[in-house]
């Protein structure tokens, strides 16, 4: 991957160059509202935070993820790595080609002088909730299963690609608050290939253990929607049973 590269995506080129954000630098020092601490840790430093625009009397938020000298490493770059925010990029478009919809891209780039510097913008994700947020709701009954059908599906689609998100939380899996069937997967850092049935255990057991307002039928609606895109044979029962044991294993560790 090129050490040195900026790009806007093409549906965002005029609006960001007449705000005068068309290059790296600007972006570096953009003004932002941090969500939450920086990440410090792979001897680097992440951060991410909000960038508020005003649009035709209303705001448009994007967020924007700046990242030095945080990098992972890849078959193509074994030694150096490159910027974890890139390797995000990357999975984002690769699994759009996939049909699997995650974050609008609006900005990418990476800057590697003194530091290895990297950005990347997201849309915000308007008029959607986060699927802690969107349990929370009253609904009907029949439009809550769909939802949860939706999600089943959509994460069997994913490892019917051959990938796992590897911290599928319920903040990570975004509804539309008007199509219950219409979802977005976000933050895909730690999205890695997956080789069996059992390569996937750890999405549902991560997203059900954090869920703990499901009800059991409600799990079960969720495996068997799971069953009918996950190319791995699984009996409903089957399938449970494992999620559960991965779940009170992850609880035994945390007890010792």
């Amino acid at each position: 991957m090129k050490t040195q590269f900026f790009q806007l995506e093409p549906a965002f080129t005029a609006f960001f160059e007449s705000l005068h954000l068309d290059h790296f630098a600007a972006w570096w020092n953009a003004d932002i509202e941090r969500v939450d601490e920086p990440n410090l840790t792979r001897g680097g430093r992440s951060e991410v935070g909000q960038l508020s625009i005003p649009v035709s009397g209303q705001r448009q938020t994007f967020y924007l993820k700046r990242q030095a000298n945080y990098n992972c490493r890849t078959p193509g770059s074994p030694l150096r790595g490159i910027p974890v925010a890139l390797r995000e990029w990357q999975k984002i478009n690769w699994l759009k080609k996939q049909g699997i919809q995650t974050l609008e891209v609006v900005c990418v780039g990476r800057e590697s002088l003194s530091e290895d510097r990297a950005i990347l913008a997201t849309a915000a994700l308007e008029q959607f909730s986060s699927f802690d947020i969107w349990l929370a709701r009253s609904m009907p009954d029949r439009e809550r299963a769909k939802g949860l059908r939706a999600l089943g599906q959509l994460i069997g689609r994913l490892h019917a690609a051959g990938v796992k998100h590897g911290c599928l939380y319920a903040k990570h899996v975004y509804f539309s608050d008007h199509d219950s069937t219409e979802l977005r997967l976000i933050d895909l850092e730690k999205c890695k290939r997956i080789f069996s049935r059992w390569g996937g255990l750890r999405d549902l057991d991560t997203l059900i253990r954090r869920s703990p307002s499901l009800t059991r039928d409600e799990r079960r609606l969720l495996y068997t929607a799971y069953n009918e895109e996950c190319p791995y044979p699984w009996s409903l029962d089957s399938l449970e049973q494992a999620v559960m044991r991965k779940m009170y294993a992850k609880e035994e560790v945390r007890d010792e």
